[in-house]
């Protein structure tokens, strides 16, 4: 009797456990998650998140913020490129353009990996008077 109790509880628990679980992630990927866009004034930052199949595009002119729904953070990718176009493999495809270089994961809080304090986005004619 003294281990079937255990056994018992644990098999009661372990259903209780897993479902937490689930629910706990299905929480997580109907979250909004927010993306800004860091790039110096004049400029547009180009967004493509990679979510679960399918790909959200949306541009951000620099300081604007957008909120996303739906979105499973550190599984759900993200990319920006300024000015764009947003690439496949996340890279720049001019020598004048700036893009992160590879897809990160959404992160639950802020989303934007453009604001490092170095000169890396592209020249316009405004920049360079």
């Amino acid at each position: 009797m003294r281990k079937l109790l255990p056994l018992t509880a644990l098999c009661v628990a372990a259903p209780l456990s897993l479902a937490t679980a689930a629910n706990a992630q299905q929480t997580l990927a109907q979250q909004t998650v927010t993306f800004l866009c860091a790039a110096p004034t004049g400029h547009v930052c180009q967004f493509a998140v990679q979510t679960g199949g399918s790909q959200v595009n949306f541009a951000l002119a620099s300081g604007e913020r957008r909120e996303v729904p739906g979105v499973t953070p550190h599984a759900d990718k993200y990319c920006v490129c300024d000015p764009g176009p947003v690439t496949p493999d996340c890279k720049a495809p001019l020598l004048d353009h700036w893009c992160m270089g590879s897809w990160l994961d959404v992160d639950a809080g802020l989303n934007s990996e453009n604001d490092d304090g170095e000169q890396v986005f592209a020249a316009t004619p405004r920049d360079s008077e």
